[in-house]
């Protein structure tokens, strides 16, 4: 998660980079699409990071949800979506532990589901929703207004630990 500090902008290479990034693409990718090495793609990633005052390790969605929170990208165009598809609450809870968290232990808290399970949930939530990852997946639920300032808090359910997952 990023902190309560104020964030300095990114910079316009980071913003393009920021831009390929929150629609999932891996490192190799924005590179090849970017014209640019993988070492001046990491960089770019690393001092987003810094900007934004996320923890160096934390993950990719969690660099997404910050970037789109924070208004550094715009939200990515939904035309990946499959249309039919509408996130149930064990999803939309998932989706939000996948945006705010990147431990494990504290992704399956979140979620409430078991550590064992986070994977294959994941897995499950990115196929149902017809996106390649969970990177693209935090963008799609910006999109969606299912997270972000204006998203609707997901309920808290009685639904035991590992029950109702997204599967």
């Amino acid at each position: 998660m990023t902190t309560a500090a104020p964030i300095t902008p990114i910079t316009p290479a980071q913003k393009r980079i920021a831009e390929r990034l929150v629609r999932g693409r891996t490192n190799s990718e924005i590179a090849a699409e970017g014209h640019l090495s993988g070492a001046t793609v990491t960089s770019h990633i690393r001092g987003m990071r810094r900007s934004l005052r996320c923890p160096p390790r934390s993950s990719r969605p969690v660099l997404a949800h910050a970037l789109l929170l924070h208004r550094q990208v715009p939200v990515p165009s939904l035309s990946v979506v499959r249309p039919s598809f509408a996130a149930d609450e064990d999803q939309r809870r998932l989706l939000t532990a996948l945006a705010e968290h990147s431990a494990l232990a504290d992704i399956a808290k979140a979620a409430k589901i078991t550590p064992a399970d986070v994977k294959a949930s994941t897995e499950d939530l990115v196929r149902a929703a017809g996106v390649a990852n969970a990177t693209q997946l935090v963008g799609w639920g910006h999109a969606l207004g299912l997270l972000g300032a204006d998203a609707e808090v997901v309920p808290s359910s009685s639904t035991a630990v590992g029950e109702g997952a997204a599967r």
